[in-house]
């Protein structure tokens, strides 16, 4: 038998290891398997009860076009605040002049050789 029978007889005798079949080695070496796209399970669909129960889900409503009340005044999102206010309010204010910076003396020490 090869590593891989091996390690599909595992899985099928329900040997497992922390949940899942144990891992695969190779010389002494772990092998990676990845998990295809078709083996992931679907979502199981809602029956007629659990959707009386719990409802569906309205799909989710855009967040940046959305009007609210808070604290009694309605709020508009986006169109509170002007663009040109919020970008001047986080940009940060460049210097009109630059002062020169002044020359650094060279300091020579004498040490013995």
């Amino acid at each position: 038998m090869s590593a891989n029978e091996e390690a599909g007889a595992a899985g099928a005798e329900g040997d497992l290891k922390a949940g899942h079949a144990p891992a695969v080695k190779v010389g002494g070496m772990r092998v990676v398997q990845h998990k295809k796209e078709a083996e992931k399970p679907d979502q199981p669909q809602m029956t007629a009860e659990d959707e009386e129960e719990f409802g569906t889900s309205p799909p989710k409503a855009d967040k940046h076009h959305t009007t609210q009340v808070v604290s009694g005044a309605t709020t508009k999102g986006d169109k509170d605040f002007p663009v040109q206010a919020v970008k001047s309010f986080h940009e940060k204010p460049l210097p009109s002049y630059e002062k020169p910076r002044p020359a650094q003396a060279t300091m020579n020490i004498n040490q013995p050789r």
